[in-house]
Formats: structure tokens, sequence, C-alpha cells
């Protein structure tokens, strides 16, 4: 690269009834860190660490508030760049951008077959069909959904966001009605109030429940690819740049203090949803329906919302010549119908793989793509500190900064290798996890070797043939976006 300097892009507009609704775009951002990680998987976090895991939500509370700051500011600052994907590689290159959008669309694709697995255990026992046909019948109805319209996404995912965030509401207003005594007479008794349960397995389990809980937040860069769909990207970004440390503390911080100061730890089982545990221990009727119901819900947004990422992030990546250019292709209404079928189709085969191989095959699936969010989310520190420092060079200044530069970038930055490194000596799970998804990144960094030239020398053909011109990154003598 020559030079940093940002782009002057011209924005690039979805046709009128592909366009998300800003109203959408903010539900999507809110809803995106809300999923059933929250729901269930927090029981694994609160077991391990006892009631000092609010100190580990609250610091990586701080990590996903700054990661979505510097994307505020990289967006603002260019925002017909595209996704975070694209910000990345206007900061680092094509290179990069080519491995970061490719391990960010793996990860999703691969926990689109979670999720159909998912859906269907909880559908099971009210659908007399085989376990792999209610997961076909699941991945089938949401990709309809995303066929019909990018709108159609838009609207359902709307609705479950308003859902779940109203069950995390009224979960916070019952738990603290019992802790003022306004419900029956029942006292605190959580793990709080417990000596052995402050901290039952040491500190280092603070930090060891930490790689965990920062991929249950993951979620905020999802506002940027949908922000891509609406009239307004930069604007949409913004505003959810600004209500990320509310959605945070009300929704993590709240709702896990309350589960810490209402529950015993003992009653705190790893895959039972400690927000059920709480309502059943507190005497809440018909409990046990309604958390499966919103256990769904949380599942069909996660699916939804996969497949949605997936086919803008293969799309992205296929405008920018990091995949085939037949994902290029759009409909009338602006849907990548290609790129939406071949992630469904990854699904299909992972959610098939799971009932089929459910031991060693699926396991390394799971764990190839178990970090890959983190690793994304360093690449998009590193952009932001370059492009920052690249702005300040030329006594530019950005008009969504982030807070404390470069002090608190680069604490950032160490935060989330450290969070790495604790997952090699954490457990042997997560061990699993940093090996296969290092080796899953070497792979795929051969491939970029491989098929770099190639598909960007078609990817730009087909374009040129369709009157648009590809993206460059910053540096290079043409840095228009598509149009």
């Amino acid at each position: 690269m020559n030079s940093l300097s940002p782009p002057s892009p011209k924005v690039k507009t979805a046709p009128e009834n592909a366009v998300l609704k800003d109203r959408h775009v903010s539900m999507i951002s809110i809803g995106g860190v809300i999923g059933a990680s929250l729901f269930v998987g927090s029981a694994t976090a609160i077991s391990t660490a006892g009631a000092g895991v609010l100190f580990s939500y609250f610091l990586c509370g701080l990590l996903v508030m700054c990661v979505t700051r510097m994307l505020g500011e990289m967006t603002v600052a260019s925002p017909g760049t595209g996704s975070f994907v694209g910000q990345i590689r206007r900061g680092l290159g094509l290179r990069v951008g080519f491995i970061a959008g490719w391990i960010y669309w793996i990860m999703w694709a691969t926990l689109l077959g979670l999720e159909a697995i998912a859906a269907a255990s909880f559908l099971s026992p009210y659908l007399p069909l085989p376990y792999l046909v209610i997961e076909l019948l699941v991945i089938g109805i949401m990709t309809g959904v995303n066929l019909f319209s990018v709108r159609g996404y838009g609207e359902f995912e709307y609705w479950f966001s308003v859902l779940k965030i109203t069950t995390i509401v009224v979960f916070i207003l019952i738990g603290v009605s019992v802790l003022f005594g306004m419900k029956g007479a029942a006292s605190p008794g959580g793990a709080l109030f417990s000596a052995a349960g402050l901290i039952p397995h040491g500190l280092f389990t603070l930090l060891a429940v930490i790689p965990g809980i920062m991929l249950s937040m993951a979620g905020s860069e999802i506002t940027t690819i949908a922000a891509c769909d609406s009239s307004d990207p930069a604007g949409n970004v913004a505003r959810s740049t600004r209500t990320v440390v509310l959605r945070i503390m009300i929704f993590y911080l709240a709702s896990i203090g309350l589960i810490i100061f209402l529950l015993p730890l003992s009653r705190v089982v790893p895959g039972y949803s400690p927000f059920l545990a709480t309502l059943e221990y507190i005497g809440v009727p018909f409990a046990s329906a309604m958390m499966t119901a919103v256990m769904l819900i949380a599942t069909l947004s996660a699916l939804n919302s996969g497949i949605y990422i997936t086919s803008r992030i293969l799309c992205e990546l296929a405008e920018n010549g990091d995949a085939p250019g037949v994902f290029l292709q759009r409909d009338t209404k602006g849907t990548p119908v290609r790129a939406i079928l071949c992630g469904c189709g990854v699904a299909v085969i992972v959610a098939v793989v799971g009932m089929m191989a459910p031991g060693r095959v699926f396991g390394f699936l799971v764990s190839a793509s178990g970090t890959f969010i983190l690793f994304d989310y360093v690449l998009i520190v590193v952009a932001h500190i370059r492009l920052r420092r690249a702005s300040m060079a030329k006594g530019e200044s950005p008009a969504l900064p982030m807070w404390g530069f470069p002090f608190l970038s680069y604490a950032t930055l160490g935060a989330l290798l450290a969070t790495l490194g604790t997952m090699f000596f954490a457990t042997e799970h997560t061990r699993q996890e940093i090996v296969m998804s290092t080796i899953s990144l070497g792979i795929i960094i051969v491939i970029e070797n491989f098929s770099f030239g190639r598909w960007r020398r078609n990817g730009h053909a087909q374009m040129a043939r369709a009157g648009r011109k590809a993206t460059v990154p910053v540096g290079t003598s043409d840095t228009s976006r598509l149009s």
C-alpha cells in the first residue's frame, strides 16, 4: 500500500423494496447481542466462576463496547465501504480482508447447522417427525423467509428481537420485585450470599470463562452488515454504537446479576437455562413453557440472522473478488439467491453430520470455527488503529472518535490477545478450540494464496460486464465503491 488515506466512496444503495428501515436495523443491533447463549450458555460461566462471573461479564462488556465504537468510527468515516469486513480490507489490505471475510462466513455457516439442531431439540416433543426432518424443515422455512426479500428478513428479526427484549425486561422486573419483597416473602439466597459461591474455583476461573462470554456477546458487528441494506448506513451504525453501553448494562449485567442474587449456586447446571432455573426457584407459574418458547425464538432468530449474514458476507466477498463471481447475482428484489442457498446448503451438511457423526467429525466442525469471531475482533482493532493514525497524520478528526485513543485501543487489542491466550490454558475444550481454529486459519491462508488472483480477476471481469467497479483498498489509485 502507498498510503492509508480514506476514500470518498459512492454509497451503495439497495433497491427501494429491499431497503431495511431504521427500526429494523435498530432492533437487529439490539437483538444481535441477545442469543440462546445468554439464555442457556450463561449457566456454564456462572457455575464455573460463581458470583465473580459478574466481573467477567463486565470486562467482556467493556471489550465489546470498545470494538463497537471502533467499528462506528470507521463506518462513519467511510460509509460506502460495506460491512466490518470492508473496513478491515480498507485498513489492512485485500489479503487480510479475504481472510477476515471467510473466517466470519465459515463461523456463521457452522452456527447455522448448530442452531438448526438446537431448534429441532425444542420442537421435537411437539412434532411427531424424525429429528433430521425437523432440522431440514426449520432451515427450509428460514431460507424461504430470507429468499422472499430483505424486508422479510428485517421484519422477522424485528419481532424476534422485540420478543427477546421483552423477555429480558420481564425477567428483570420479576427479579427486582422479589428482591424488594413485592412478590411473596422470598429472600435473596443466591451465590453472592455464599462464601463458597463467590469465587468457588479460584481467581483464574474469572479469566477462564471470558472466551465463552465473549462469544456469547458477539453480534454487535451485525449492524454494519444490516446497515448496508438501509438508506442510512453511517447513521444506523452511529446510533447503534451510542446505545451499546445501555444494551450491555441492561441485558447482560442486570439479568446475570439478578440470577446471582436469587439463585443458589448449587441450582446452576451447565446446559440448563439459569433464567428458567431462577423463575422455577422463585415459583413463577408456567416458567418452563414460557422459557422454552423464548429459547426457541432466540434460536430461530440466530438462524434467521445467520442466513442473512452468510449471504451478505459471501456476496460482499464476491464483489471484491474474494469469492467466485457466481455469488454476485441478485434477483429483482435485491436478494442474493445463490449466496443464500450456499450458506443454507452448508447448514444442512453440518446438521446432517451432527446427526450421523456426532463424535469427532462434528466436534471438529465446532472447534474449527470456535474462536473465529475473536480473530476478526483483533483485525477490527488493528485496522482501526492503522486508519486512525493515517487520518491523524493528515490532520483529520473523526466524526465519531474512539474513546481514549491510542491507549484504550491498544488495551483492547491486548485484552483480546490475552483472551485467546487464556483459551489455551483454561480447559481441554478451549485448548482444542484455539488449536483447531488456528489450523483452520492456516488452511484459509493457503487457499487465499492459491485463489487470490484468479477469483479477483474473474470477479472484476463479471462486474465490468455489469457496468460496476470493484472495491479497491485504500492506498490505490481507484478507491471507488460498487454502485
